[in-house]
């Protein structure tokens, strides 16, 4: 997504992708323009099933400095069935994209989550299990390495 992003917000992908159906991205979940660009290949996937990210971030940037603003933007992920993090640190932009992804996603069934965070994580995973969902079957499974 860093390629993607790197010299301008990408609001629309100039095609739509209706043979992608997996598709493996490394993104910076503090990055707007990478989120933003992440949200448009989203939105010209419309068969995109399951989807691996795995979260990257900067050691010298803190939780606070790397708040995203609030995403406003509607996603449709009709056909998504699974999802997974890897690299998750429990930080509040990947919490946040998380819960738009759950709202977004009508069929997902699992969201796997690889805990690399050396935070505490017992208010993290209690606020990722409570997460609103649209698809009534999602589950969030969390493993620890």
């Amino acid at each position: 997504m860093k390629y993607l992003s790197k010299w301008c917000i990408l609001t629309k992908f100039p095609a739509v992708f209706h043979r992608l159906e997996h598709i493996c991205l490394v993104i910076c979940f503090w990055d707007q323009r990478q989120v933003l660009a992440t949200c448009s290949l989203f939105q010209n996937a419309p068969n995109l099933k399951k989807l691996d990210m795995w979260s990257q971030s900067l050691s010298t940037w803190d939780q606070d400095q790397a708040s995203i603003p609030e995403l406003t933007m509607q996603v449709q992920l009709d056909h998504l069935v699974t999802a997974s993090v890897k690299g998750f640190r429990g930080v509040d932009y990947e919490v946040n994209f998380l819960a738009k992804l759950l709202s977004w996603a009508p069929a997902l069934e699992e969201v796997k989550i690889e805990w690399t965070g050396k935070t505490e994580c017992s208010m993290v995973l209690a606020k990722l299990l409570a997460l609103p969902r649209v698809s009534p079957r999602a589950k969030v499974i969390v493993t620890f390495l």
